[in-house]
């Protein structure tokens, strides 16, 4: 575990700032998609999440910039897209194209504010994020959780030379273990310690979990609250399934980390979908102890909360599974502002996670760093018939044929176009949610397409320039 504790020295020394100013809880979760109740899943129990979305906004087509945890997290910590991040993969610093930049956690600290990050925050170390805690749980516990149950309820899944408890097929399992033995308890405990600590100061904390990321493990009661007879399975695991012989082939993965060496039996994808939800349900009873400690320390009024997951996911749609996809399951985040003044409700218009940094600017009453290019969203917190974007735009690198592609998503419709004339997909997400029927070579869509072109050639056009 690396911890930083000069922290204490340095709270003792720092002026309280001004109680008016609001403190700001940023909660970030990996691999999270919007499987969530207050999202409308009928299986999963996220108490705490439907909770937050209850005294919040609930943002009902929040979009990625990038399906990958390295990628996206560095556009949403610096405001800025991929193209202009130039991280494209879960190995590049953001320094290497923005040695300058000020992240969204640091620019607090810049503004006064006493700052930490505890769990994954950032997916690559940012050296000159420089925090008062930092705090990053190391993840052998559920490593060790996760074999241990491999072991004792699917010993036919053999490990393939692995010493990570990465090498099974079949990355899910039900754990015998308490609570207490997990990383994200060991993360929730971090957090209320920095709140206890913060409790006079003026904060900016981020706190990022790691389930549902893989390995879908969580104490078997979890697993039980989902009840998997009665969940139902994307077209693709139903009779007839779906031809998938007309998509692109940068569209479609060729591995996942969920089954890593053979395709699941449509049994095998229900277990899965259950262990996926198992974890949200444990993750969302951490965030609660965190929630529920802001609440005790009086400081829930005061706080602007925003809970994210860092990408979309994949569960089985088109027979995929993890994340890397252009497709909704994909880009599709959810995305939970609570602030203070900010009636609770519902937006139904476009939002980017790129806008998250200037939001927060604009509800903190601080300026906008000049190299922020996302847009605020409190007009949209403001006004409940305030509209959203146009278009919400996201990136993906294909790992099997390297080739990058762009989706744009309108209100009613998602275009996805793969360079080097890699190919090109059209769904009317009116008639079509679960995007089986590509329209884009159909006569009546023409104009729409080359709309969607000259949109996604505007874009890339102004995120790129100095």
């Amino acid at each position: 575990m690396m911890r930083s504790f000069a922290f204490f020295l340095a709270m003792l020394c720092t002026p309280v700032l001004n109680a008016a100013r609001p403190n700001v809880l940023f909660i970030i979760v990996d691999d999270l998609t919007t499987t969530l109740s207050c999202h409308g899943h009928p299986h999963v129990h996220t108490p705490a999440m439907d909770a937050l979305a209850a005294r919040g906004v609930r943002f009902e087509h929040a979009y990625t910039q990038f399906a990958l945890c390295n990628p996206s997290r560095c556009s949403f910590l610096t405001g800025c897209y991929p193209e202009k991040t130039g991280v494209m993969d879960l190995t590049t610093s953001l320094r290497k194209a923005l040695p300058d930049v000020v992240t969204l956690p640091q620019y607090f600290k810049d503004h006064g504010y006493a700052t930490g990050r505890v769990g994954k925050v950032f997916h690559v170390t940012d050296p000159k994020t420089k925090l008062d805690v930092e705090l990053r749980t190391a993840l052998h516990k559920d490593t060790e959780n996760f074999v241990e149950a491999k072991v004792a309820n699917d010993p036919g899944d053999k490990p393939h030379g692995t010493t990570k408890g990465e090498g099974y097929n079949r990355a899910y399992a039900a754990s015998a273990r308490p609570a207490a033995d997990f990383t994200d308890y060991q993360i929730a405990d971090d957090a209320i310690a920095t709140l206890d600590a913060f409790k006079e100061r003026t904060f900016f904390l981020a706190v990022g979990f790691i389930r549902p990321h893989t390995p879908y493990v969580a104490p078997k009661s979890f697993f039980d609250a989902v009840e998997k007879n009665r969940l139902s399975m994307p077209p693709f695991y139903r009779t007839g399934g779906e031809v998938l012989t007309q998509l692109p082939q940068s569209s479609l993965r060729p591995n996942n980390n969920v089954f890593r060496y053979a395709e699941p039996t449509h049994d095998e994808a229900r277990d899965a979908l259950q262990a996926y939800l198992a974890a949200t349900g444990f993750v969302d009873s951490q965030i609660g102890r965190v929630l529920d400690r802001l609440t005790e320390l009086k400081l829930a009024e005061n706080t602007i909360v925003v809970l994210t997951g860092d990408h979309g996911y994949q569960l089985g749609e088109h027979g995929l599974w993890a994340k890397q996809t252009l497709f909704e399951g994909g880009t599709h985040v959810p995305l939970i502002i609570a602030a203070p003044g900010v009636k609770s409700g519902v937006r139904s218009g476009l939002a980017e996670q790129v806008d998250i940094y200037p939001t927060l600017c604009d509800l903190a009453g601080l300026p906008r760093p000049r190299h922020l290019q996302g847009r605020s969203l409190k007009p949209m917190l403001d006004d409940p018939a305030a509209k959203g974007r146009q278009i919400a735009v996201s990136t993906m690198v294909a790992t099997n044929t390297k080739l990058t592609g762009h989706s744009v998503r309108t209100d009613a419709f998602r275009y996805i176009a793969w360079d080097q004339n890699g190919g090109e997909l059209l769904y009317d997400l009116r008639t079509d949610p679960d995007e089986l029927h590509n329209l884009a070579d159909q006569p009546s869509q023409a104009e729409r397409m080359k709309r969607m072109r000259e949109r996604l050639a505007v874009h890339l056009k102004n995120v790129t320039s100095p």
